[in-house]
């Protein structure tokens, strides 16, 4: 029996031995490794060569979206799940663009974590629930051409990490700028591109490729 090799990838570590840990006893699937952050899990893709990556949303120096738009990139057939603390609609939109086979939340059970990796490992998504659907459908829709030549260096800056599913404050430390300045740089940015929510910017940045890679 061909096993899933697993690798997982949290920046808390007592996570990361728990998820080891529910994975452990299943004959079908052998964890390979671990990683810290995203840069670090794309520096070890090429060593560990797993079949699906269990991934954290939000970690320091690469969280799990832009991690996984570059893992897809390098092999677009490697399978990410993405796993997060809270529901977040504009992450799971921006997962979702990112080539994310499927996203979950924390507190999901053993037996749905593990029904989850088989059955993208088997190359199949994972189904997204109705409105998430709808949502996603509507966000991208709603999208049309805008005028992005409007924003400013820093207001692209900012749509950037928009689409990379960061927070305001995560926004502000990445470009040493206070919380508030940041969240009038995404207040400008909606109304410049005639958008009203942040998942939307969020789709409109990837489609007109202004997410540059991480430095």
């Amino acid at each position: 029996m061909k096993k899933i090799r697993l690798m997982l990838v949290d920046d808390h570590e007592v996570v990361r031995l728990g998820m080891r840990a529910a994975f452990e006893l299943e004959p079908d699937i052998l964890v390979v490794g671990e990683a810290s952050n995203g840069a670090e899990a794309l520096a070890k893709v090429p060593v560990l060569d797993p079949d699906v990556i269990l991934m954290d949303v939000r970690m320091e120096k690469l969280g799990g979206i832009e991690a996984c738009r570059e893992i897809k990139n390098l092999s677009p057939t490697l399978q990410v799940l993405l796993i997060t603390s809270y529901p977040d609609d504009e992450a799971m939109a921006a997962s979702i663009l990112a080539g994310a086979s499927g996203y979950l939340i924390k507190n999901v059970s053993r037996a749905e974590l593990l029904k989850s990796v088989r059955t993208v490992a088997a190359g199949e998504p994972l189904l997204l629930p109705a409105a998430t659907k709808q949502s996603l459908q509507r966000i991208t829709s709603t999208v049309t051409q805008g005028p992005e030549d409007e924003l400013t260096r820093q207001e692209r800056n900012v749509l950037a990490f928009i689409a990379r599913g960061y927070t305001n404050k995560q926004i502000a430390e990445a470009l040493t700028i206070t919380e508030k300045t940041a969240r009038n740089h995404v207040s400008n940015i909606l109304e410049k591109l005639d958008l009203s929510r942040r998942s939307e910017a969020a789709v409109f940045a990837v489609q007109h490729k202004l997410v540059p890679p991480p430095q």
